[in-house]
């Protein structure tokens, strides 16, 4: 198989499972002080938190270990707007965002809180002047993207903080300042204090890590109110018993993440740079959505394959062992065309063409030259049989 739907799922490394597998058989006592065993499964919490820390500039008690990355945003979303005292509170983001952040504010909309959704420009990088002129005394958050999911646009979050952070010592007091990094942590490297965020999510499964464990970095100071409540745990945030297993994959994959960091993302470009050269140079009437060249996240690539449907492109790849993704309505559970495409210009028909691919490091120019192998007859053979043509020169 090869695998190029890896902004959904990566594939867990095998030193990943091994690090798992050890802590379910030697850590699997509950984290506490009172027993070796359990002192044991604590200190690997802890080291957890130092690696994770220390890659993004953070501080060991400023994280703490989630069961997802949407349950991150949602305790840093819910957690942190339910702890402003703020009069007639209202939410910032943007049209493009994750369909988990998206969710939140929708909810906080019926809670009585006044939404405002940025807009972003033809290659889906937001309007800052559109944010600044939203920002004002009842701003209760500001939630951004590091790289967008659908078509890999690299995010001007540290100029979005500068602009947070001035509108802030505006209002006299700090906005919070949430950024999903979930999909930019495979290809981008952070630092909090630069990026002058307060609430950063992460999810273990885009680097290669388990399913089921996610991040989420709290700046100490930032006002934050449980969203579940249960048996005390290491953090108030998480109550419960912590998923040690889970955490100990996600320990290693940030350790393996970063020991190849520089060499893997310019591996992740080289690979969609060859890819998208092979697609321009044999598939005519397409279009690339998102930036080209370095304002794209190394692992992206998402073109609109005209006069077709994205979603027979991607069941044709699947049929052979080529998993890939797609922004057609006939796809998605709402039955209608992709919102990220709609957002950034593209009509109904142009998103409905879309495929989205994502690579990781352990994909390899094989695995490019064979998916345009059978990408190119595909695409002819379905443009021959359909009822919508490419205009005649």
């Amino acid at each position: 198989m090869i695998y190029l739907d890896n902004f959904r799922s990566t594939m867990v490394a095998p030193e990943v499972w091994e690090a798992m597998r050890t802590a379910a058989i030697d850590k699997y006592a509950v984290p506490a002080a009172f027993t070796q065993c359990g002192t044991g499964a604590a200190e690997l919490i802890e080291r957890a938190q130092n690696r994770l820390a220390a890659a993004i500039g953070a501080s060991q008690n400023e994280v703490v270990f989630t069961g997802s990355g949407t349950e991150a945003i949602n305790i840093a979303l819910r957690g942190s707007t339910w702890a402003q005292a703020v009069d007639k509170p209202e939410i910032v983001t943007s049209e493009i965002e994750y369909p988990a952040t998206l969710a939140v504010y929708r909810a906080l909309e019926k809670e009585g809180y006044r939404a405002h959704y940025i807009k972003v420009d033809g290659e889906g990088t937001y309007d800052l002047d559109q944010l600044s002129s939203v920002l004002n005394e009842h701003t209760a958050m500001v939630s951004l993207m590091g790289v967008n999911h659908m078509i890999g646009t690299i995010e001007p979050l540290a100029d979005a903080g500068t602009i947070i952070s001035e509108a802030s010592q505006h209002v006299g007091r700090r906005i919070p300042y949430h950024v999903d990094f979930a999909s930019a942590l495979q290809t981008q490297r952070l630092d909090v204090d630069a990026m002058k965020a307060d609430l950063v999510s992460f999810s273990s499964n885009k680097i290669h890590g388990p399913k089921g464990v996610g991040a989420l970095y709290v700046r100490k100071g930032t006002k934050m109110r449980p969203i579940t409540f249960g048996s005390e745990s290491y953090s108030p945030l998480v109550p419960g018993t912590p998923n040690t297993m889970g955490i100990a994959g996600f320990d290693k994959a940030i350790e393996l993440l970063y020991a190849t960091f520089d060499n893997d993302v310019e591996h992740m470009r080289s690979l969609t740079n060859r890819l998208a050269t092979g697609i321009r140079e044999q598939v005519p009437h397409v279009l690339l959505n998102g930036p080209d060249g370095a304002g794209r996240a190394a692992s992206h690539l998402c073109y609109s394959f005209l006069f077709i449907e994205g979603e027979a492109i991607m069941m044709f790849l699947d049929m052979d062992e080529i998993v890939v993704d797609t922004g057609s309505a006939c796809a998605a559970a709402t039955l209608k065309p992709n919102y990220i495409l709609m957002a950034i210009g593209r009509n109904h028909e142009q998103a409905h063409g879309s495929i989205r691919f994502t690579l990781s490091r352990y994909n390899t120019e094989a695995d490019v030259d064979t998916t345009l192998a059978k990408l190119v007859p595909i695409v002819e053979r379905l443009r021959a049989q359909s009822t919508i043509r490419p205009p005649a020169h």
